[in-house]
């Protein structure tokens, strides 16, 4: 099948709290873009680039840390992660983000407890350099997503060790971010994979479509 690629590229950006769901939907909609002949590329938010990936290490160490640390250190990834994004944009190709710069406001302000006012111009900062073509925020039930989360094997980082009531503070920074950018697209997450998928790929071809 040919090489299919957009003028310009997109970013397409999943989001949402620890066992939503998210890497399941990234990996199929990956496999289905691919089975069409699209040029697709995977990137994480927290990592995506040498200096990212070593400063995820980093950030989801169980070390003891204030709130403003971990803010500064995802802005930081970020930034290295803007360059890698215009170059998969500059030879056509979609990618797909786990989490994007909505994820700044939900974990390092809304989850360690920060003013929310800290958090949303390092967002608005991501928004301008990755300028995501559609955001889609999984929204789930936290106790049902966390337990999602519990049954993969990890050794425990600094997230996967907060309490539930961080988690709940997440969801609410999301729950924010939807209503601050109207334009991206929620999708209930207490559902089946597959129906889950169907929402996701129906708004992703439409995207497409628009770029024909």
């Amino acid at each position: 099948m040919a090489d299919r690629r957009v003028a310009g590229g997109l970013v397409i950006v999943f989001e949402g709290i620890d066992g939503v769901g998210k890497t399941t939907q990234i990996d199929l909609v990956r496999q289905n873009l691919a089975d069409q002949g699209w040029n697709v590329q995977a990137r994480r938010n927290l990592g995506g680039t040498p200096i990212g990936e070593a400063l995820r290490e980093v950030i989801k160490s169980p070390l003891e840390r204030p709130g403003l640390t971990n803010l500064y250190i995802s802005a930081a990834i970020q930034e290295a992660l803007a360059g890698a994004i215009q170059a998969d944009r500059a030879a056509g190709k979609i990618v797909l983000m786990d989490r994007g710069p909505i994820s700044l406001a939900a974990y390092a302000a809304y989850g360690d407890g920060l003013d929310p006012a800290v958090g949303w111009p390092y967002v608005e900062r991501g928004m301008q350099l990755l300028k995501p073509e559609l955001t889609i925020i999984y929204q789930a039930d936290v106790d049902q997503a966390l337990k999602q989360a519990s049954q993969k094997p990890s050794a425990g980082d600094y997230f996967e060790n907060q309490p539930l009531e961080y988690f709940a503070r997440v969801a609410q920074g999301y729950h924010e971010a939807s209503k601050r950018y109207p334009d991206a697209v929620v999708i209930d997450a207490n559902r089946d994979i597959d129906a889950i998928q169907t929402d996701t790929m129906q708004r992703i071809t439409r995207l497409l479509q628009s770029k024909s």
